[in-house]
């Protein structure tokens, strides 16, 4: 019997974060720039609720930092997830010390710091560092019985893995009179773990032997991990799924060191913590699945592959699911599917595509702004005499919106025309050379109307966060609000509030479909401000 090494070597995956992304329209004194230093904190409160050391109705978080940086409220967001977000007030390459407090009188007993840096940082933790997060281990040794190799009036099984440093857990427990026993472990959210389950404490119980070792990322959440030994079951057949994110990795729109690749499908309730890992460092995700063989009869298989677990990011957007013929395997035809994320595959010509497009410069008459956008192919072929057109509406939803005589180049300068107007930038990639050379139009909207004097004319809104939203937005102003209206693009009015009378309103989103939206607030007075946000 070799000794215990199971774990391979060229493993790529760290420890993940999930962090509620709360990104705001920047307020009158903190004007964001690639030298800003700004820091995002989500404190998770369940734990503490459960306990009822907290009370979400009339407790209120606040953090507390050194420096001279004033104390923050954090505020709640769903699942007991609590954020706030720090403008500028930060020095970069400076360390800050901070805690967590309840109201005015209980602080937290560990020690917090961070280092600021340029850009913005996401710190997510759990009151005192103590996470209500659960993982049971569950393994059937039904078959192992049924083979001779285990006794249970007189043989233990126990976890040996990344999780107790592979010494082995204590001795698993046995549900009831079946054979399956289990174990449970509190485990940090977004850690990776390896692991084998070994009969007694000896090397020559250990299960899988030659073969990769089981592996998993610990949701934010209470979890069952189902096995059998040796993934040894006559009901249960493997399925393979493999996804080549090379693309998505070398293109920056995945990052193996923070986020992670998940699939869901009618085979796990769709969405059921199946991770896929790159074992063998080729950017290539694999998952070996073990699915009941009813699924030979049921029909297909369908799913989707996304990104870090959210529908949001997953792939094939407005189009139908993947689809598998599940098969018995007798015949040495493995069950086993492949693919592209996204079906992009650089080996097939496909359009290019402009993407964080945006208006850059001053606002006002006689100012020369800038049309910005990043270009991409996945085929490698550089941008050639991609097309520019700009237009000028009469709001930020396009209404009588008006193609711009002569202005066709990616700058342009304010015209004594455009006062009062909203600008329109709008770019259509295209490729130097091949078959698929024109990639999708796409359209940005200036962030406020045109002034007509030397400075920018200030907006009334100063943040609206989180953005991307999931249940709700908070939208704060400079004056009391007197009405909000929520736009989809093609103009739609999906929401209108009358009369709030407050700065500052935290307005339902839930029930909104996916994309982008406008939201204009008035004022008593009649001054407008207008701003987008994702849902």
């Amino acid at each position: 019997m070799r000794p215990f090494s199971f774990f391979p070597t060229r493993f790529i995956a760290t420890a993940i974060t999930v962090s509620i992304l709360v990104l705001s329209t920047p307020c009158e004194a903190a004007t964001l720039t690639s030298d800003s230093c700004s820091v995002t904190f989500q404190l998770n409160m369940t734990k503490m609720a459960q306990e009822q050391l907290f009370n979400p109705d009339s407790d209120y978080l606040w953090i507390i930092m050194d420096q001279g940086v004033d104390p923050l409220r954090l505020v709640p967001g769903p699942g007991y997830n609590y954020s706030c977000t720090l403008y500028t007030e930060l020095d970069s390459g400076i360390t800050y010390h901070y805690k967590f407090r309840i109201n005015d009188t209980l602080w937290e007993t560990v020690n917090r710091s961070i280092t600021a840096k340029p850009g913005m940082v996401y710190v997510n933790a759990w009151w005192n560092n103590e996470a209500l997060n659960y993982t049971r281990f569950t393994v059937n040794m039904q078959y192992a019985v049924e083979s001779g190799i285990f006794l249970p009036g007189s043989d233990s099984v126990c976890i040996v893995g990344t999780m107790n440093d592979m010494m082995g857990s204590p001795a698993m427990q046995r549900v009831d009179t079946t054979l399956v026993y289990s174990y449970i472990y509190s485990l940090g959210p977004g850690s990776i773990h390896q692991y084998k389950y070994r009969i007694n404490a000896d090397s020559a119980g250990l299960e899988l032997l030659n073969k990769p070792a089981r592996i998993f990322r610990v949701p934010d959440t209470l979890i069952s991990l189902p096995s059998d030994f040796n993934n040894y079951n006559p009901a249960k057949c493997l399925m393979t799924f493999r996804c080549n994110m090379g693309y998505y990795v070398k293109a920056h729109h995945f990052d193996p060191a923070s986020e992670f690749l998940d699939i869901a499908g009618n085979f796990n309730g769709w969405g059921d913590q199946d991770v896929l890992f790159d074992r063998a460092g080729d950017t290539v995700y694999t998952l070996d699945k073990y699915i009941d063989t009813t699924w030979f009869h049921t029909g297909p298989l369908l799913f989707k592959f996304r990104i870090n677990g959210d529908w949001a990011t997953s792939e094939l957007s407005g189009k139908p699911e993947r689809s598998y013929v599940f098969h018995d395997t007798i015949n040495g035809n493995p069950d086993l599917f492949t693919c592209y994320y996204n079906n992009l595959d650089p080996h097939t010509l496909t359009p290019p595509w402009a993407y964080d497009v945006s208006i850059q410069g001053i606002l006002i008459h006689k100012e020369i702004i800038n049309g910005m956008y990043t270009y991409e192919n996945i085929n490698g072929i550089p941008e050639g005499n991609s097309i520019y057109q700009w237009y000028r509406s009469d709001d930020a939803i396009g209404t009588n919106l008006t193609p711009i005589d002569t202005a066709w180049r990616i700058t342009y300068t304010i015209d004594t025309l455009d006062i009062g107007k909203w600008l329109v930038f709008e770019v259509t990639p295209k490729a130097a050379y091949g078959d698929s050379a024109t990639g999708a139009t796409v359209r940005v909207f200036s962030a406020s109307s045109i002034g007509g004097v030397g400075i920018d004319e200030l907006s009334l809104i100063t943040r609206v966060y989180p953005n991307p939203a999931t249940d709700y937005i908070v939208v704060e102003a400079r004056k009391n609000i007197d009405r909000v209206e929520i736009f989809h693009p093609s103009g739609k009015i999906m929401m209108i509030i009358e009369r709030p009378g407050t700065r500052t309103m935290r307005i339902p989103v839930n029930s909104f479909s996916s994309g982008l939206y406008f939201l204009r607030v008035t004022a008593a007075g009649g001054a407008t401000g207008v701003t987008r946000f994702v849902r």
